[in-house]
């Protein structure tokens, strides 16, 4: 079953976040009071909507109770960030990330009950870090303890099928996606095998990518 997510706010980052979830494979829900942020985000998410999130009977009426996650991605109104975390928390939604400016909003997010707070220049700081000193070539994190990550394949995977290669029981991950020719192939078959210049998505706990 899918999973789905809401973004809450289409600037830079929220465009980003929703167009990565949506190219994972899961619904989502992208919402902005500008409809031509809506309008350009439309073809490439399952639901687009135009809506004052800065106002709580929009986010109410927005029905995001049975969602998997939220992200807050208007840190540049702290109020209505705060107001969107608290209200999305309220209803029931487990995982609510939201967007900060500043090391103080930061704080004050974490008080009201969000369940991760990121400033993305400092995110992207250590994610650039991470991957040129990592094997990763591209990291996004779902929990506080579980993430996907772009792996290029190795060559000792080359010509082996998913099957084959194991990676339940070898690596205690699972292959969400192949990367071939730029484009995206998700939930691949066991049976695919994997070519020179592919890359994987690979989902799992933080200390198993790691062992990876």
């Amino acid at each position: 079953m899918k999973k789905s997510y809401a973004v809450l706010g289409l600037g830079s980052f929220g465009m980003s976040v929703a167009r990565t979830f949506s190219e994972l494979g899961m619904e989502v829900l992208a919402v902005d009071r500008k409809k031509e942020l809506v309008a350009a985000i439309a073809p490439e998410v399952t639901y687009a909507v135009t809506a004052d999130v800065t106002k709580e009977e929009a986010i109410r009426s927005l029905g995001m109770e049975n969602m998997d996650g939220v992200v807050v991605a208007i840190g540049e109104n702290l109020e209505a960030s705060i107001m969107a975390t608290i209200l999305v928390k309220g209803m029931g939604v487990p995982y609510v990330v939201a967007k900060a400016e500043t090391e103080m909003q930061v704080k004050i997010l974490e008080k009201i009950g969000a369940d991760k707070v990121i400033l993305p220049e400092k995110e992207m700081g250590i994610r650039l870090a991470r991957n040129m000193v990592g094997n990763y070539m591209d990291i996004f994190n779902l929990t506080f303890n579980a993430s996907l990550v772009e792996v290029e394949a190795r060559e000792s995977w080359i010509g082996k099928s998913i099957r084959e290669l194991n990676f339940r029981n070898r690596y205690h991950l699972n292959i969400v996606a192949i990367r071939r020719n730029g484009m995206l192939d998700g939930f691949p078959s066991p049976d695919d095998v994997m070519q020179k210049g592919d890359a994987i998505i690979a989902m799992g706990k933080n200390e198993d990518l790691e062992k990876l």
